[in-house]
């Protein structure tokens, strides 16, 4: 399968669409170096090559190995957000939230080019697949339609990191790929749609556990519910939403032992499988412990919490620190976890100074604890990502067997209230329902009704839900852009934990923002040199 793997990927050779391939490589681009006639012949065939789509197109969360692109992991992309600081010795997110970024980045590139690799592996699935034997014909058409959500997918992606970008259906020539123009938005947006739409028509709604990993029926409709929330299309959020909901074939995760908090239980292994994940990468997490746990642990603590995320969180009555006021404010953010007083879903997914973890006391501000803030691979922050950080995988370095949760049903749910309360219909029974719902699974009260009492309030309330429930999952970005609050949570000062010397947060970074430029990512360099009819993001 390695071999494959290599020998696949190469149908790429640089930022461009694809572009830069030989005409001989692309009648001869398959795993054997034979001819398509040859090649397409068997169902592991089929199997291995769209496992190498797989592979590539489904996100880890913390980086696990080089068998994925760094800037998929989308755990580490939180360091772009408000929600952590990114620092390793691996990767250029720490250069986006200083607006220092450019178009020859190469995790700008990599993005760019990984995923156009991606449809131009479906696209060869899809022009071949049919002269292939398969005595299950069935199967063999469910195979072909996960192609096509894979590769609706990938240019889901592209559209959500830089707007429209070219369509591709068919394994292009070089001449004819080197002159794709961008389509409008709405071409791309129909694109993308119309081929979940047949993807799912083929597709069945759930899968046996040894197959789980594969787009399902829900999966296509998810991202459905994506695609139309970005940009801003309520009706159709609410459509494919409800499809969703009413094919009960999901459900929020609910620990089945007394005691446990089923929100932090739905990221351990203890809930390896379950009804909340709709779409995931098998194995997805398999190095968070060594990317995201404390030094102390030998871990390499990549993203570092904020300040600014870990005073969202609600005490348990239901109350924000700021409503709270400003010295209950800075109290909670010098002890967070004071007296247990805090929204569980805080201690499930951040640590916190003071305390202890797998058998470390968690120390930033003693330069001997090992956990000293700011050295190398250590907190930047005085916080760590907890999320998906299980104590069983202690000292494995890639070795753990987390599944990453890409899409999960809570998202769909906050998607589905998001709908309903921006299109004016805010006071619909559901909002209330569906909020409830993921508040009461993590340990939270219901919504207070006569403080959630208008529009602006109820989107306060989902706004706040969303950014906690959803934390270090690689849905921030994305919600930020959508609400345009860019300059609000990603200009200014970093900040951290309370260094107890001082009484002051620790600074991290200044971050710039620009919001004429920085809701999109610019075209990489290599693709606007390679093709004639680009054309570049506003102010790139």
């Amino acid at each position: 399968m390695k071999n494959l793997h290599k020998k696949i990927c190469v149908s790429l050779l640089a930022s461009s669409l694809l572009f830069s391939c030989s005409k001989d490589y692309l009648d001869r681009d398959n795993p054997q170096a034979t001819t398509d006639d040859k090649w397409w012949r068997l169902e592991s065939d089929l199997s291995a090559y769209l496992e190498v789509i797989y592979v590539n197109q489904m996100s880890p969360g913390a980086l696990i190995t080089s068998s994925t692109y760094q800037a998929n992991a989308r755990m580490h992309m939180s360091g772009i957000t408000d929600e952590s600081v990114f620092r390793a010795n691996f990767g250029s997110w720490a250069s986006y939230p200083l607006g220092a970024v450019t178009s020859s980045d190469g995790y700008l590139s990599d993005t760019y080019r990984q995923n156009y690799k991606d449809i131009r592996n479906a696209c060869r699935i899809l022009e071949n697949y049919s002269r292939i034997y398969m005595e299950d014909k069935v199967l063999k058409e469910q195979r072909a339609a996960e192609a096509r959500a894979l590769r609706a997918r990938a240019h889901l992606n592209l559209f959500l990191f830089y707007g429209p970008t070219p369509i591709v259906q068919k394994s292009y020539t070089p001449t004819e790929g080197a002159s794709l123009p961008r389509p409008k938005q709405e071409e791309m947006v129909t694109f993308i749609s119309s081929e979940l739409d047949k993807a799912a028509e083929l597709l069945p709604a759930s899968y046996p556990s040894s197959d789980a990993y594969r787009i399902s029926q829900g999966a296509c409709y998810a991202m459905q519910v994506q695609l139309y929330l970005s940009i801003k299309n309520y009706p159709k959020v609410i459509e494919y939403a409800k499809k969703i909901i009413n094919s009960g074939v999901y459900d929020l995760h609910y620990a089945t032992a007394t005691g446990v908090n089923s929100y932090a239980q739905l990221f351990s292994y203890d809930a390896l499988e379950n009804k909340e994940r709709i779409l995931f990468r098998r194995t997805g997490n398999s190095g968070a412990f060594f990317r995201m746990a404390p030094k102390s642990l030998a871990g390499q603590a990549c993203n570092g919490p904020t300040a600014a995320m870990v005073n969202t969180y609600e005490t348990l009555q239901g109350k924000t620190l700021q409503e709270l006021g400003q010295d209950s404010l800075n109290y909670y953010w010098k002890n967070p976890l004071y007296k247990n007083n805090r929204d569980p879903r805080l201690a499930a997914s951040v640590l916190v100074p003071g305390q202890t973890f797998v058998n470390r006391l968690l120390d930033p501000f003693s330069s001997t604890s090992g956990d000293a803030i700011g050295t190398a691979q250590s907190t930047q922050t005085g916080f760590w990502v907890k999320k998906y950080v299980d104590p069983k995988d202690v000292s494995k370095t890639n070795s753990g067997t987390l599944n990453f949760m890409i899409i999960r049903y809570a998202e769909i749910l906050l998607s589905y209230v998001e709908a309903l309360v921006e299109s004016g219909d805010w006071q619909n029974p559901d909002v209330v329902l569906y909020l409830n719902k993921i508040r009461n699974r993590a340990g939270m009260p219901s919504v207070n009704l006569a403080v959630y009492n208008s529009q602006d309030k109820i989107r306060e309330l989902y706004r706040r839900e969303r950014k906690v429930e959803l934390a270090f999952e690689g849905t921030r970005l994305f919600d930020i852009r959508r609400w345009k609050i860019g300059p609000d949570v990603l200009s200014g000062p970093a900040m951290g934990a309370i260094n107890p010397a001082t009484g002051q947060p620790v600074v991290v970074e200044t971050r710039v923002f620009n919001p004429d430029r920085d809701y999109l990512w610019p075209i990489p360099l290599t693709e606007m040199n390679g093709n004639t009819a680009m054309t570049q993001n506003p102010k790139w």
